[in-house]
């Protein structure tokens, strides 16, 4: 049973707890600022995605990507409001904020969403409960003048989870019952009482521009967290905020990480998947990718500065035949600044013997190396290195540009391959504004390990556990791991959703479980030539022993490297 002083807490400081995170997030739950032009004129919403839960970001079509009756969800595009951005802030909440509403159609019936942010570039909105469910069409109004309309699904719940990204993946909004916030600093134990924030559980019994009423909302709700499914006391409205829902938990045995997924599935939907900070014992994790040392001098109250390089290359067999081989050469490296008030978002890869997934419609915003290779901190201050680092190696030279992070596709249709495994390799700069000039050498090493019962052109379903078994490899790579990963997008790659599991090598299998496949669209195909192969790959390998270095500004860097070998599949 829910602990009642729990959730009078929860309901009496859920404000001061929203305005807390608007201070630590890129969006908060209510406020989202994108980064675009201005465009004045008539409305245009964005023609891929344009309407999505606030929280997960699902991609339209994928399951559990409906609008909820009774959620908040963000719209996107050009001249939807006004160039200051505006935020709905007593109740009762407004249906016009700042010259803009939104209209929802289904059939012959239109509701108003209660608008609760409107900026030129995104709106954030509730639907209704009592929006009609089903197929119908949005339009955004703004001083006036009204933008085509785009569709928009209508469900009964598809619930999101809320990440220090703001982008659906990565750290969870997630609190102690003290609204302590869950992080890499801050880790949860087991025993624990965890409260997920979210929205799209569910239409409630009354008017959603009032404060809503407290209560479990009707449905189960089963939460993943690592590979155990949470006991849940409570699931339904904060009580403070229309629209914004909790989901309380009691963090199971035998799960620990500092990456340990989470995901909630409600009806026949699976959310988003974030992650949490899980110790046995211990304010902090112990198995971040910046060292114990970072980690425990984060949680003392200062800042860490921490550089990430990486090269990456992965080989796959197209499917049809004949020898043909795809690869991909891939340069990355990201310097992140993190505080205590940041630190959910020092997010690299998964916890050893789980799974997360990610929405990443045409390769955009994928927290990866050309979607291959680790999971990286896509949401962290990035501090200047200079307007470009190099990579150097056989005889050649590329200036990798950065820009919020520094990545570059090293082979293609032009270029032959760039990275070779067995020689070294280094990476350097003169130097930036916050980093001074460094120089690193590391020498590459091989695609030692690979599937050993899995087929190119093989049909997986997506409805069962997935077994995979592996030859080669090294126990002392990657301290003992192997990283496997994957993807699936239709014909278009409109829909395109990718996977990434970390697993002891020693084990030599690792199964992917069937809800992580369930999140992934069929597998359609490509064309390249005269060979046809499919929209689904998979791969595994391991990452090099990294070689430390430090630069003026830097409390740590690392520079590492892995060969993956992959397949063409079929997700069916």
């Amino acid at each position: 049973m829910m602990f009642p002083g729990a959730i009078r807490l929860l309901r009496d400081r859920a404000y001061t707890f929203i305005g807390h995170m608007t201070l630590i997030c890129r969006g908060s739950l209510l406020v989202t600022v994108v980064a675009m032009s201005i465009c004045w004129g008539q409305p245009a919403l964005r023609s891929q995605n344009p309407v999505v839960n606030s929280a997960s970001y699902r991609t339209p079509g994928l399951p559990g990507s409906g609008i909820a009756q009774g959620s908040i969800f963000s719209i996107f595009g050009t001249g939807l409001g006004p160039p200051a951005p505006v935020q709905a802030d007593k109740f009762p909440l407004p249906t016009l904020l700042g010259k803009s509403f939104v209209s929802v159609t289904m059939g012959g019936t239109t509701t108003q969403a209660i608008v609760l942010f409107a900026y030129s570039t995104q709106i954030n909105a509730l639907l209704p409960s009592n929006t009609p469910m089903g197929a119908g069409t949005l339009t955004v109004t703004y001083d006036g003048q009204t933008s085509a309309p785009v569709a928009v699904q209508v469900t009964g719940g598809a619930f999101g989870i809320y990440t220090y990204t703001s982008t659906g993946f990565g750290q969870a909004i997630a609190t102690f019952p003290d609204y302590r916030l869950n992080t890499i600093i801050q880790a949860f134990h087991p025993g624990d009482y965890a409260v997920l924030w979210g929205t799209g559980l569910g239409p409630i019994a009354g008017d959603d521009a009032y404060a809503p009423p407290v209560g479990d909302l009707p449905g189960a709700v089963k939460v993943r967290v690592g590979n155990v499914t949470a006991t849940v006391h409570y699931h339904g409205r904060s009580g403070c905020c229309s629209g914004l829902d909790q989901i309380v938990i009691e963090v199971p045995p035998g799960v620990q990480g500092c990456h340990v997924p989470v995901s909630v599935e409600a009806g026949d939907a699976v959310s988003n998947v974030a992650t949490l900070a899980i110790s046995a014992t211990g304010q902090t994790c112990t198995d971040s990718l910046m060292g114990q040392d970072l980690v425990e001098k984060l949680a003392a109250g200062e800042k860490v500065d921490f550089g990430y390089v990486r090269l990456e290359s992965l080989i796959a067999p197209f499917t049809g035949g004949g020898g043909a081989r795809a690869g991909q050469d891939i340069a990355a490296a990201t310097f992140s600044e993190y505080t205590p008030q940041t630190a959910g978002r020092a997010a690299y890869g998964v916890s050893s013997g789980y799974c997360v997934v990610i929405d990443c419609p045409n390769g955009l915003g994928c927290p990866t190396a050309g979607g291959i290779g680790m999971l990286s901190d896509s949401g962290a201050r990035q501090l200047d290195a200079g307007s470009a680092i190099a990579i150097e190696g056989q005889g050649r030279r590329l200036a990798i540009p950065g820009a919020g992070g520094y990545y570059a596709a090293l082979l293609n249709a032009t270029t032959p391959r760039f990275l070779w495994s067995g020689f070294p390799y280094t990476v350097s700069s003169t130097g930036g504004s916050k980093i001074g000039a460094f120089s690193a050498t590391e020498t590459t090493g091989t695609a030692a390990v690979d599937f050993a019962d899995i087929s190119r052109n093989q049909g997986v379903p997506r409805s069962s556990d997935l077994t995979l078994k592996w030859t080669g490899g090294d126990a002392s790579l990657q301290n003992g791991q192997v990283t496997i990963g994957g993807y699936s997008g239709n014909n278009d790659l409109t829909q395109w959703v990718w996977f990434q599991c970390t697993a002891p090598w020693a084990a030599k299998q690792f199964t992917v479980p069937a809800w992580v496949l369930s999140m992934l669209p069929p597998s359609g195909s490509g064309q390249s030539g005269t060979v046809t192969y499919p929209q689904g790959w998979i791969w595994i390998g391991q990452y090099s022993k990294p070689v430390t270095f430090t630069a003026p500004g830097l409390d740590r860097a690392l520079f590492t490297d892995s060969f993956f070998n992959g397949l063409g599949i079929y997700f069916q």
